[in-house]
């Protein structure tokens, strides 16, 4: 009734004419700003929207959006790297077995218990324990019949193994990374890294001088391969000049490696993938893999071997056995590993000796509890001998 009045009055009087007028304009000018806003909005989300369209699958702008990153995401793609390089030292376990050299399948067994297992173990055992223990069990079954049982027994056995560490896989990896393109290819560098140094470990001179390093350094090429072969149809459409490069230095890189090339030549085509696959992601090189975060300089590596060694101790001052046998290992596996060959070129022993002591009695040490100072004092003798090798690889004399 208000409005029919209200029209009434409209409709007798000019002199309110006016206000109708003026409240339709407010009305229209209000209307127009809530529909110019509400059309504004969507553009404020838009980049959030198109990057959930994008993590599971491929399109042509994926690479842009990649959330993955390798300050946030280093220890899953080291976790993946690593069980990657289980796979491999399967393979090659399986092929000595089938060639009749249980040696060096023995070998490729247990290179995954002594130098890869201790670094997962504490990931695993956080996201299954029950799974944690299979797999170590697995893994410890495999090495122990390589002498007794037949080939197809010690293939379906590694098979085994290898269906545990694809459950492993998906229990620790969130499906946000296994997912995105970015850390597959993250993987596939940390993967080549590790090879180019296996590689230069085991060939002098056109001559294998260490056959089970220059297995590791064929096996983890061949698992990188296969993991970008599983990534490649993702990557963006546009990037396809840069894929079909990647395709083509593999090729070089296992040419490479059959007819035990310079490890030069090898590191040139390892170096040359991850600069395809540093365009690719936008990463940068020297965060795709450990060895290029420090710029390949050995005092940079021997600074992070004493910061993890001083972490060690930490943690095992606190209790914390696991962590500080984790640290321990990846000062070893992720650090010492790359200083290695040059270190050998100026002192075999002084190398070797650090090897032992970094890899096998720190963690033996650690593993049965010895006292602090006991762990105070071996690394107080690691750490001397690392001012050795950093006078000797820095080119200085000692």
């Amino acid at each position: 009734m208000r409005i029919l009045n209200e029209s009434e009055n409209y409709s007798s009087s000019t002199s309110n004419q006016s206000h109708p007028y003026i409240l339709l304009l407010i009305t229209s000018l209000v209307t127009c700003m809530g529909v110019f806003l509400f059309l504004m909005t969507p553009l404020s989300v838009h980049p959030l929207m198109a990057q959930d369209q994008q993590i599971g699958g491929a399109g042509p702008e994926t690479n842009q959006t990649e959330s993955t990153s390798p300050q946030a995401n280093s220890s899953l793609v080291d976790f993946a790297s690593n069980l990657e390089q289980i796979r491999g030292h399967l393979q090659q376990a399986v092929i000595n077995k089938e060639s009749g050299n249980n040696t060096l399948a023995k070998a490729h067994t247990l290179h995954p218990i002594d130098e890869i297992y201790g670094s997962i173990q504490v990931q695993i055992d956080a996201s299954d324990p029950t799974l944690n223990q299979s797999l170590s069990s697995s893994l410890n079954q495999l090495s122990s019949s390589v002498d007794n049982s037949t080939i197809e027994e010690f293939r379906t056995k590694a098979s085994d193994v290898n269906g545990l560490l694809n459950d492993t896989f998906d229990k620790v990896i969130p499906s946000q990374e296994s997912n995105s393109t970015n850390f597959s290819l993250m993987v596939v560098a940390d993967l080549l890294t590790v090879a180019e140094t296996e590689y230069g470990e085991a060939v002098e001179n056109g001559t294998v001088t260490e056959i089970v390093e220059y297995q590791d350094g064929q096996a983890f090429i061949s698992r990188a391969q296969s993991v970008f072969n599983e990534t490649s149809p993702m990557i963006p459409q546009e990037e396809s000049a840069e894929v079909e490069e990647m395709n083509g230095f593999f090729s070089d890189l296992k040419n490479a490696v059959h007819s035990k090339a310079d490890p030069e030549v090898v590191s040139n085509s390892v170096r040359a993938i991850i600069h395809e696959i540093s365009e690719v992601t936008g990463i940068n090189e020297q965060d795709l893999s450990s060895a290029a975060a420090t710029g390949d300089d050995p005092v940079a590596i021997i600074s992070e071997i004493r910061n993890l060694l001083n972490q060690t101790l930490n943690a095992y001052e606190n209790q914390d056995y696991s962590e500080a046998e984790t640290l321990a290992i990846q000062a070893y596996l992720d650090n010492y590993e790359f200083i290695e060959a040059p270190l050998a070129e100026q002192n075999q022993t002084l190398m070797e000796t650090t090897e032992l002591m970094l890899r096998e009695e720190l963690r033996q040490l650690i593993q049965n509890k010895a006292s602090l100072q006991e762990i105070q004092d071996h690394i107080d003798e690691i750490s001397m001998n690392l001012d050795q090798a950093e006078v000797l690889l820095a080119g200085g004399s000692s």
